[in-house]
């Protein structure tokens, strides 16, 4: 018996459309993914070798030994050679930024000094205590041409005969990178 319009099986199996499979398509986005992704991380690479390096100027710091007194002002004389200058009792700040200064000292009597870092500001007053000595630390803001020094005040004695047993000046730059000359 022979049926009509029936095609045997094994030609039937050829003219089905098949799924395609998906996965060629996944692979080619992935791949294509990857590869951008590897292109952008050797263009930072290269980028970020290529780029000038930027120059800091070394940190400002000064360690200052204080001997007496001229003209109302601690004297400052300078440990080593710093990158910092003093002239005139003062420090001259050439950069711009926070500075931690430290004042230590010993004295012989009773005195008053304040600590003098900006023009047209207040000064700071340096506590001094009971065993006539000082440790005082804090952080200003400072900027290119600011002055540091530290004026003294005794009400016994003038500033020839003051005497000081000795101390010292710190300033340390906490965060160099602003504007430096």
């Amino acid at each position: 018996m022979k049926m009509e319009g029936v095609q045997p099986l094994e030609e039937n199996v050829g003219s089905v459309p098949r799924p395609r499979p998906q996965w060629n398509k996944l692979l080619l986005v992935v791949s294509v993914i990857q590869g951008l992704g590897l292109l952008l991380c050797l263009i930072y690479i290269c980028l970020r070798v290529s780029a000038p390096q930027v120059q800091h100027p070394p940190i400002q710091s000064i360690s200052i030994l204080l001997t007496g007194c001229e003209e109302e002002k601690l004297i400052l004389i300078p440990n080593d050679a710093h990158i910092m200058k003093v002239e005139n009792n003062s420090v001259i700040i050439n950069c711009d930024g926070f500075y931690l200064i430290s004042v230590k000292g010993y004295f012989q009597e009773e005195v008053s000094i304040s600590l003098h870092y900006r023009m047209h500001r207040n000064p700071i007053s340096v506590p001094l205590r009971k065993d006539l000595q000082v440790d005082f630390t804090t952080v200003v803001s400072l900027a290119y041409k600011d002055k540091v020094y530290l004026s003294m005040n005794s009400p016994n004695t003038s500033c020839k005969d003051f005497r000081m047993n000795g101390g010292e000046l710190y300033l340390i730059q906490q965060n160099p990178g602003g504007f430096c000359i």
